[in-house]
């Protein structure tokens, strides 16, 4: 996408929020940054928080309405839920859909019974490590040129 599809109605660039700055979130950031969107990033760990510097951080607990209003969610076009603990993409998957009913939300988690979960809490996406292991799993061993064991 280019920066000016990026643009909303009144050429304002879009914005995003990225909870998590672990290899997840540094894609999603990655990602967005690249399609024209101003990421923000909210991070629990200080000490990444202090190294990274390649987008605005907001430290703190994404989970918290107040920490999510800090890092712009309430007009963010997307929010990537990219932590790496089930039960807080939950907490932060509800707080962000209650602050903004119209991003667009993709949350990160581990089980299938967590992706649904989120859905029902306003999750767009979900992306289910176990689900993405099982696919990854099943084609690496049917690839034909892949050798034997």
């Amino acid at each position: 996408m280019s920066q000016q599809a990026a643009a909303g109605e009144k050429g304002e660039r879009r914005t995003a929020v990225v909870a998590g700055f672990g290899v997840p979130g540094r894609a999603a950031a990655e990602a967005l940054s690249e399609r024209g969107f101003e990421v923000t990033v909210i991070e629990l760990n200080v000490q990444t928080v202090v190294r990274a510097r390649q987008f605005p951080m907001v430290p703190g607990d994404a989970s918290d309405p107040q920490v999510l209003r800090s890092a712009g969610a309430e007009r963010a076009s997307v929010i990537v839920v990219a932590v790496p603990s089930d039960p807080v993409a939950i907490q932060i998957t509800r707080a962000a859909r209650a602050l903004n009913p119209t991003a667009r939300i993709i949350t990160r988690c581990h089980y299938i019974s967590t992706g649904l979960e989120c859905r029902r809490l306003g999750a767009d996406e979900v992306l289910v490590a176990e689900q993405v292991l099982a696919e990854t799993i099943g084609r690496v061993l049917r690839d034909p040129v892949a050798p034997p064991a």
